[in-house]
């Protein structure tokens, strides 16, 4: 990431220490990534997801999870995914309205920011990671192990941060998610540009089968295959 304009620097540098004595504080991440976001930045998201057959028609066609009704969405089967998105929404009280998810229009970088944003906590969902610090650092893993996204490099290495500087203690928790969180990324199909929208009354455990997401994973071995590194 270029770092060309100082002001932005600092507040990216100020939000990350911030973050690693306080990791809660969610208005620092949105800092963070609103700083250090920039068209080259997305245009690296763009470029990767782009490689991968959905990934490229999910650009054209723009999917987006738009407005939500958590009472709407309780109404899908038992053990869907739209109740379990919405049980989860509710368990953490959390509002998809209070999320800060830009406008997009017709442009497809600011699709890629969008989307992110607002499909956040389904990841959550498929996935299984937990809220706490070490699950929420253990999807910015799993994002890792899918897109070249700078911010979760940044979000794990404030991970680490936070264990040495604040709470040693957990270590073993931390390593573990962000070990799972990583492997599981790379065992999964792409999950940016899934159409979650027309999944809802979808049970979970299928979504999950679709995308190759083994929730009871414990092994961080990574599959047989190869593993492109990325190149600008």
């Amino acid at each position: 990431m270029k770092m060309k304009n100082p002001i932005k620097t600092l507040r990216i540098l100020k939000g990350f220490w911030t973050l690693s004595q306080n990791p809660n504080r969610l208005d620092q991440v949105f800092e963070i990534a609103d700083s250090g976001e920039n068209e080259e930045v997305l245009q690296e998201v763009a470029t990767w997801v782009a490689r991968d057959p959905d990934g490229a028609r999910s650009l054209r066609e723009m999917p987006r999870i738009g407005s939500l009704s958590i009472k709407e969405l309780l109404k899908n089967p038992e053990g869907s995914l739209g109740r379990e998105f919405a049980l989860h929404m509710e368990r953490n009280g959390l509002d998809p309205a209070a999320i800060p998810v830009p406008e997009i229009g017709e442009h497809r970088l600011r699709y890629v920011k969008a989307h992110l944003r607002e499909t956040h906590d389904v990841w959550h969902v498929v996935t299984g990671m937990g809220t706490d610090v070490a699950g929420e650092i253990g999807l910015q893993a799993f994002y890792l192990a899918q897109l070249p996204s700078r911010l979760s490099a940044m979000l794990v290495a404030m991970g680490f941060l936070h264990v040495a500087s604040v709470n040693p203690s957990a270590r073993d928790a931390m390593m573990s998610e962000v070990l799972r969180g990583w492997t599981l990324g790379k065992r999964a199909k792409l999950l940016f540009g899934f159409d979650w929208r027309a999944h809802w009354a979808r049970p979970l455990t299928e979504v999950r089968a679709m995308l190759g997401v083994d929730t009871d994973t414990r092994t961080v071995t990574l599959p047989e295959k190869q593993i492109y590194a990325y190149a600008a």
